[in-house]
C-alpha cells in the first residue's frame, strides 16, 4: 500500500504550534508519510533540529524527530525548490498576524490551505488580503500548551479542537467536494495523531462563542489580577463580565454572525469555574510584560461597534485599560 505524502508547515510555531506539529508529525501510520517544518525563534528551532521536540504529557514523554525547523522562509525556499504544501498552520500571537503573513507570503503561496489556529474574530478577513479566501480553514482549540524550554513543549491541559472553511459561501459549487475532502483529511491525521477533532458547519460562529468567554474571563482578570474562579466571588466583576458578553453578542447580531440559544453569560461563567485555579493567557501576558491580544477580543468588539456607531462602554474602557497596562508594561 503506498502511503500519501502529506507536506504541512507550521508558521510561529511556539506551544501551542509546536503541540499540534509535534502531534501530527509523529503519526505512525500505513495511510501517511508526514513532512514537517516548523518556522519559529532561532533558540527553539535549533533544539528541534539538533534534539527533535519534546512533547511531555500526564502519563508519557514523547520525542519526535523528523521535523525540519527554520527561523525565515527565505532559507527553506532556498533548500526547498519546487515544494507544495498541504496545510500551513498560522499559530503566531493573534496581533503578529499580518507580520508574519507579509514576511511568509511567498511561502502561503505553496499551500493548498492556509489553517489559521489563534485566538480572536476577524483574524481570517486579514489573511484574505494574502491568500484567496476560498483556501482559508479556522480553526479553534482549548488544549493548552507551553514552552517548557526551548525544543521542549508541555501538553498542559486537554480541550476541543474545531476546524471549519471560513468563507465557505466563496467556494464554488465544483469545488466544494474537494474542500470537505480536505477537512475530512485534517480530521484523519489528527485522529491519527491522537487528537480529537470536529468539522464544524458555521466555524466563525465558534470563533465568536469562544471569543464571548475570553472577552468575560480575559481582561478581568488581566486588570484584577484574579484567578479564573476568583473573577465569580464578586459581584459587581460579575456585573461587568456580564454586561462586556452582552455588548458583544449585539455586535455579533449586527454581523449577522448566526448564534445559536445559548446563555453565553452562563457558558462564561461555567468555564471560569471549571478553570478556577487558572491564571488566564492575557493576565500571563501582562505579568510578563507582553503585549497581549486585546485587539483581536475586546477590541474587536470596540472597532465593529465604531463601525455600527454603537457604544460599547464596558468593553471600550476595558481595551483602553489593557493597552495602558501594555504601554506601562513595555
Amino acid at each position: 500500500m503506498n502511503k500519501q505524502n502529506i507536506t504541512i508547515g507550521v508558521i510561529g510555531a511556539g506551544s501551542i504550534g509546536s503541540l499540534f506539529g509535534g502531534y501530527l508529525a509523529s503519526i505512525s501510520s500505513d495511510e501517511y508519510d508526514i513532512n514537517m517544518f516548523f518556522f519559529g525563534r532561532e533558540a527553539h528551532i535549533n533544539a528541534i533540529n539538533k534534539n527533535g521536540l519534546l512533547i511531555k504529557t500526564k502519563t508519557d514523554n514523547i520525542r519526535i524527530k523528523n521535523i525540519i525547523g527554520y527561523t525565515n522562509p527565505k532559507d527553506f525556499l532556498r533548500n526547498n525548490k519546487n515544494k507544495h504544501f498541504n496545510f500551513i498552520f498560522l499559530t503566531t500571537k493573534a496581533y503578529d498576524i499580518r507580520t508574519a503573513l507579509i514576511e511568509y507570503r511567498e511561502l502561503i503561496s505553496l499551500t493548498n490551505w492556509l489553517i489559521i489556529l489563534q485566538n480572536g474574530i476577524g483574524n481570517e478577513d486579514i489573511a484574505k488580503e494574502f491568500i484567496l479566501d476560498s483556501k482559508i480553514i479556522r480553526a479553534i482549540t482549548s488544549n493548552g500548551a507551553l514552552l517548557t524550554e526551548s525544543g521542549t513543549a508541555k501538553h498542559t491541559g486537554e480541550g476541543f479542537t474545531k476546524i471549519g472553511l471560513a468563507f465557505k459561501k466563496k467556494i464554488a459549487e465544483d469545488q466544494k467536494t474537494h474542500a470537505y475532502n480536505s477537512l475530512e483529511l485534517l480530521k484523519s491525521l489528527f485522529s491519527n495523531a491522537g487528537i480529537k477533532i470536529d468539522i464544524e458547519d458555521d466555524i466563525i460562529r465558534n470563533c465568536w462563542e469562544k471569543v464571548f468567554v475570553n472577552i468575560g474571563i480575559n481582561a478581568f482578570g488581566a486588570l484584577t489580577r484574579l484567578r479564573n474562579g476568583e473573577l465569580l466571588e464578586r459581584n459587581e466583576l460579575k456585573k461587568l463580565m456580564k454586561d462586556a458578553i452582552n455588548e458583544a453578542i449585539k455586535i455579533a447580531k449586527l454581523k449577522k454572525i448566526k448564534l445559536t440559544d445559548k446563555d453565553y453569560v452562563k457558558l462564561c461563567f461555567d468555564v471560569a469555574k471549571k478553570t478556577k485555579n487558572n491564571i488566564n493567557s492575557m493576565l500571563q501576558d501582562i505579568m510578563k510584560e507582553r503585549k497581549t491580544e486585546i485587539d483581536f477580543m475586546n477590541g474587536r468588539i470596540l472597532k465593529y461597534g465604531q463601525e455600527f456607531e454603537l457604544d460599547v462602554p464596558i468593553n471600550r474602557t476595558i481595551t483602553i485599560l489593557i493597552k495602558g497596562l501594555e504601554n506601562s508594561n513595555l
